[in-house]
């Protein structure tokens, strides 16, 4: 049984919009790798120490009787009748029931002759091969010895091996059959010939049934050869019989040479130790890395460890064998053969192990993993490590390149966990899924109790991912894995089945379970679903769920269900169904309704169809007649269906695609406490909008969202509706939203999230405008920010979050203002030194600065301490008095000081009279002077020198006026400025708060005043220097000028030299050769050069 679905939808005119959903479901038996029962395993065991299961095999015999049976080999089982106290080993056969004990001893090898062989520990059963279906079976004893000149000193005994060949009811019925299979007897002896042959290490069936393989990894020292024959009775009978026997080394010549592995097959590396004190470490020289092909390639070879064939290998018509030679090379070979004349195998191609001593082709197996048509290899290495991976074992899968190997072909390499021996089996256990794919088993039987991996086959190669993995642990076995046979179906359901063998005398059937398939077939009618329409009738349905993706998301469901039970929810519906037979299939309904008011009305609704297998109760069955497995569901593909109905779209232009172009503009600004008049704010230089905290009003931020096409000229581009259109609005944790003047908003419980629906939906050239205010703005609010996020269903990939930002400022209603009486002042008289002033009146004239500061709003304790700041010009920049401070008085606020207060007065001078009398404004003024641009004495461009006068408003409200009565320093002026016709003198005041809040700000905390300072009238006279004495000054220094260059003329200072005068004259007169004394020899007959002398040549000879 099983659920699946059909979809389609039909519509009538009612109500509400509402879709009937039929599930159609066809039934077909399929199995996949997951299938293999673990709960109804058959347990079959012997007696203890026999290793029971080294080898097993599933057989299946049509004759006498149709009859199936599992054959397990105990190399170890304890002998019968003449061979009583022996351990010749056994095969058993066991029937398929719930049985554990019921196994039976195969009677076959029951005599002996001691004085020409030995049975005793010749492990028969260490290899059981079937096959197939009414086929024969083989068994081998690779340690049977022969015996020669018995209790003579010169005895010997070769374990040359022996194989048995059964009929398909395990007896000897014909003359193919019986233990004579021992192609080694009678050969010579030895073992550098076929003295240790070990035949039936490793035996095989071909696919076609016509030949039987034996390994003998033992001939030839230890190279190893494999020995192909042929078993068909019915070529036999026909006349056929120059096919075979094939030989490796060529059954005829018997040439060890033939064989493309070594001798010395366990050689190996021979390490020797020094005995001295260097400690040193010898060994022989390793084998090469690479050796030619088809020749003495690597040690430790036996070949015929493992055989098998197939066809499609290396040609899709030929027949190709199998060897693996795990110690070729010290690494392991696989090496692929045919048949080349009547009695040689002749290599074709060998694939060579990755690792050292990894025993790359212990195991071999062959199958079509990816349905290509081609077979492909499957090679085991369980000794194959890696530390740093944690690799112990390792299965090399080599896909087929349709036939054409080579040395570059890349295998898939399955790994094991470490010390597992991973790969020691592996075993085609037949497609047991029914796919087409071709499906192994691994062994790794020391994976803790063991373990064997299931592999799928897929068009990739192989799934490397276990689909199943078998643990020994949970059916009690230990070393489980040793032996694995499959492809056989034993319980008659259709299904290939796995026997599992071990080294714990066990072995565990394990049964495929069938496996339902079902195919759904959808339709949906109609398509789209049309708000407009409305259609509503009761009817029945499956099982369904709808709108699953919306409640994975949290978002609230848009159906439900008319034909659901009262213990369902409103968005499932649950129906079920009886498949009677495959292929047959079962259609059913469901019907579901929409919401009201639904504002989702663009995405389409999910249903997801989800089919289960009814769990069927356990039944009671006899002892002796196997439970019926449940079927499974497939898990390829998947059991869930999620299928969309999507809405009639309007709006969305002609390919019905809505693509809006939703664009955002926002400004902040306040509005009265009752009124709807909007104010942008400020903004600054740096173009950002600015609120000052003074003012009492509300922050609003309006925001406008337009959908418009971007390109007037091309408007099918975008602009169309933009749906379920919403503006998310995130406040910081600072802000929080107060109110909005849009209807559908809504927001968090702190109110720092906030979302407003635009519209649903918002049509083509529309605008919206939304507002909404904040509050919760503090002392410590620096900026307000609000992340900005446009959403909407229809298609519009450019909304990113927008973040609108304000500067927030304190702006306190400080202000200072000032005045200087007289605010202008003369200077006259003459100099006089510090040191004679004896009163306030010897300065100067007198002038008074008055500076007003005011405070309107609250007291100033909460944001800091004001301060009132004088820049006051005392001193010239050569330091000269300026403008001497003789008092410093506060009216209207009591109790403050400012600082320093040795600037005050510091000549600590007196003044004659007890109220110094000002000059008053209109004092006259000298209008003789002609006006020029004045001298500017200010601190701020350093014509002056300044002292900083601070005072400190504590609490401060109202105003308070500040007065400094100073004097002009007269004789510094007289000094420095006596024919100037006009000076201005600055002084300066600002305030200054001292405060932990970092945005505050003041507007008018500054103010200067300027005093105009001008010369007495005739005090320029006093220094004008006659016009007759400036031209007499200037005579009298052309003269000295031309007297002083009448003298240098005189000396000759501007004469020049002639040139021959400026040159030294040199005269030079040549010498013939033999007047020269070098080269006179009357005295000695030879020229004597100086040894400190340089020689010279003058080109001549």
């Amino acid at each position: 049984m099983g659920h699946g679905n059909t979809v389609c939808l039909s519509s009538s005119l009612l109500r509400h919009w509402t879709a009937f959903i039929w599930a159609a479901l066809a039934l077909f038996s399929q199995v996949w790798c997951f299938n293999l029962d673990t709960t109804h395993t058959l347990h079959k065991l012997g007696d203890r120490g026999t290793f029971f299961g080294f080898s097993v095999a599933l057989h299946q015999q049509l004759t006498p009787e149709p009859q199936s049976w599992i054959l397990v080999g105990a190399p170890q089982a304890a002998g019968r009748g003449m061979l009583r106290g022996s351990r010749p080993g056994a095969l058993f056969k066991c029937p398929i029931t719930p049985e554990e004990y019921d196994c039976e001893r195969v009677n076959i090898d029951g005599d002996v002759s001691w004085d020409k062989e030995n049975k005793d520990n010749q492990w028969l059963g260490v290899t059981v091969k079937s096959q197939g279906i009414g086929g024969k079976v083989v068994t081998c004893a690779h340690l049977y010895e022969l015996r020669q000149r018995v209790g003579q000193p010169s005895e010997t005994r070769d374990p040359i091996g022996r194989c048995y060949v059964l009929s398909e009811d395990l007896t000897e019925r014909d003359e193919l059959d019986g233990g004579e299979w021992k192609f080694c007897e009678g050969r010579s002896q030895g073992h550098e010939q076929f003295g240790f042959c070990q035949q039936g290490l490793s035996a095989s069936f071909t696919p076609d049934n016509n030949f039987i393989l034996f390994g003998a990894p033992g001939t030839y020292n230890w190279k190893g050869n494999m020995r192909v024959q042929l078993l068909n009775q019915t070529l036999l009978d026909l006349g056929l019989y120059d096919d075979g026997p094939y030989e490796v080394a060529d059954q005829k010549e018997l040439n060890a040479q033939l064989i493309p592995v070594p001798s010395h097959s366990y050689l190996g590396l021979l390490f020797m130790a020094s005995p001295f004190e260097d400690g040193l470490l010898y060994k022989t020289l390793e084998p090469p890395k690479r050796p030619a092909p088809f020749e003495d390639v690597a040690h430790n070879s036996y070949l015929g460890f493992s055989v098998d064939s197939a066809m499609g290998l290396m040609s899709l018509g030929e027949l190709t064998f199998v060897a693996g030679a795990p110690r070729a090379n010290h690494t392991g070979a696989v090496v692929l053969l045919k048949k080349d004349n009547v009695h040689r195998l002749v290599p074709q191609h060998i694939f060579w192990g990755e690792e050292l001593a990894s025993s790359f082709g212990y195991s071999v197996a062959t199958t079509d993993l990816n349905k290509d048509g081609w077979t492909d290899l499957i090679v085991g290495a369980p000794n194959f490590f890696d530390r740093k991976a944690e690799i112990g074992g390792a299965v090399y899968v080599y896909l087929n390149p349709f036939g054409h190997w080579d040395d570059q072909a890349r295998p898939i390499r399955l790994n094991g966990t470490y010390d597992s021996m991973f790969g020691m089996t592996v075993c085609n256990v037949g497609d047991l899924d029914q796919d087409g794919y071709g499906d192994i088993a691994v062994g790794a039987p020391f994976d803790g109790n063991g373990k064997v991996f299931i592999y799928r086959g897929s068009d990739a190669g192989i799934e490397t991912k276990p689909a199943q993995v078998l643990d020994g642990r949970d059916f009690d076995v230990g070393c489980f894995g040793y032996s694995i046979s499959g492809g056989f179906d034993i319980d008659d359901n259709h299904y290939p089945d796995v026997a599992v063998g071990s080294l714990n005398d066990s072995v565990v059937l394990f049964r495929s379970q069938p496996v339902i398939h079902v195919i759904r077939d959808i339709s949906i009618d109609p398509s789209y679903i049309d708000l407009e329409q409305h259609n509503c009738k009761e009817s029945e349905g499956v099982l369904f769920e709808a709108d699953t993706e919306r409640r994975k998301l949290g978002l609230p469901h848009r159906v439900n269900f008319l034909g659901r039970s009262s213990l369902e929810p409103e968005y499932t519906q649950t129906e079920e169904v009886e498949l009677h037979r495959q292929r047959h299939p079962v259609c059913t309904t469901a019907i579901f309704q929409l919401h009201e008011n639904i504002g989702d009305k663009l995405r389409p609704i999910t249903l997801t169809i989800t089919h289960t297998i009814k769990p069927v109760p356990p039944r009671r069955h006899s002892a002796k007649k196997l439970e019926r497995l449940p079927p499974v569901l497939s898990i390829s593909p998947s059991n869930t269906l999620n299928l969309e109905v999507n809405f009639l779209r309007e709006g969305c232009g002609l390919d019905k695609i809505c693509q809006s172009n939703l664009q955002l503009k926002y400004q902040f600004g306040t509005r009265p406490l009752h009124s709807d008049l909007f104010t942008p704010l400020p903004r600054d230089e740096d173009g950002m909008q600015v609120f000052s905290l003074s003012d009492h009003q509300l922050v609003v931020l309006e925001i406008t969202v337009t959908n418009k096409p971007s390109d007037p000229h091309q408007p099918e581009d975008d602009g169309d509706d933009a749906h379920a259109a919403q503006l998310l609005i995130s406040l910081p944790n600072t802000l929080s939203y107060s109110g909005s003047r849009v209807p559908a908003t809504v927001s968090n419980q702190n109110g720092s999230q906030v979302e407003c629906d635009l519209g649903n939906p918002v049509k083509r050239d529309t605008k919206v405008t939304n507002s909404l205010h904040t509050s919760n703005i503090t002392l410590d609010t620096t900026e307000l920010t609000a992340d900005l996020l446009m959403t909407t269903l229809s298609e519009q990939p450019d909304l990113v979050p927008i973040t609108a930002t304000a500067k927030v400022v304190i702006e306190l209603p400080l202000s200072v203002s000032g005045l200087a009486r007289p605010h202008q002042l003369f200077f006259s008289g003459s100099v006089r030194g510090e040191s004679a002033m004896t009163t306030l009146e010897d300065i100067g004239s007198p002038v008074d600065f008055q500076f007003v500061v005011s405070n309107p709003g609250k007291a100033l304790q909460p944001f800091g301490t004001a301060f009132l700041n004088i820049m006051w010009p005392y001193e010239l920049t050569n330091m000269k008095w300026l403008l001497y401070p003789a008092n410093l008085t506060f009216e209207g606020h009591s109790g403050q000081h400012c600082y320093p207060s040795g600037a005050l007065n510091p000549l600590k001078l007196r003044s004659s009279s007890l109220a110094e009398l000002l000059p008053t404004a209109d004092q006259k003024t000298n209008g003789s002077h002609t006006r020029y641009w004045p001298v500017l004495e200010d601190c701020l461009l350093g014509s002056a020198r300044c002292v900083l006068f601070q005072c400190a408003l504590h609490s401060f409200t109202g105003q308070a006026v500040l007065k400094i009565h100073a004097r002009l320093w007269n004789s510094s002026f007289i000094e420095e400025y006596p024919t100037v016709s006009a000076l201005e003198l600055v002084v300066r005041a600002n305030i200054t708060v001292k405060s932990s809040i970092k945005h505050l700000v003041l507007r008018d905390a500054a103010a200067q005043i300027p005093v105009m300072i001008y010369p007495e009238s005739g005090l320029a006279d006093q220094y004008w220097i006659p016009w007759w004495i400036i031209l007499i000054a200037v005579l009298a220094g052309i003269l000295l000028l031309t007297i002083l260059v009448c003298i240098l003329w005189k000396c000759g200072f501007f004469r020049r030299a002639p040139y021959k005068d400026k040159l030294p004259q040199y005269h030079a007169v040549k010498i013939p050769r033999q007047d020269r004394p070098q080269f006179q020899t009357e005295k000695s007959g030879s020229v004597h050069k100086k040894e400190w002398a340089t020689h010279w040549s003058d080109g001549t000879l």
